[in-house]
C-alpha cells in the first residue's frame, strides 16, 4: 500500500511516517498543496493522510480540487488543532 502524507512540519511529517512505515506501508512525503498535487497526479496512492493547514492551498480546499478531478481514494484529514473553532 503506497501513502501520501501532506504535511508542512517536517518533524510532524517524520514521526507519522515512521510510525506509518513500520506497519509496512510505502510512505511518500509532500510538504504542501502544491507538491502534493504534482506527486497525486503522477503516481497512484492508495491513501493520502492530509493535513488540514497548509500553505498556500490548505488540506480542505486540496481534497475538494482532487475530488473536482475525480480522484476517488480515499483522503483521511489530519489536524493538530484541539477543538472545531480553531479549523
Amino acid at each position: 500500500m503506497r501513502i501520501l502524507l501532506v504535511e508542512e512540519n517536517a518533524r510532524d511529517a517524520e514521526i507519522l511516517a515512521r510510525a506509518v512505515a513500520k506497519q509496512r506501508y510505502q510512505v511518500d512525503w509532500a510538504c504542501d498543496s502544491e507538491a502534493a498535487w504534482d506527486r497525486v497526479s503522477t503516481l497512484d496512492y492508495d491513501l493520502i493522510l492530509l493535513e488540514l493547514r497548509l500553505p498556500k492551498l490548505d488540506g480542505i480546499d486540496l481534497c475538494k480540487r482532487l475530488r473536482a478531478h475525480n480522484y476517488r481514494m480515499p483522503i483521511l484529514l489530519l489536524t493538530v488543532c484541539s477543538d472545531l473553532e480553531s479549523i
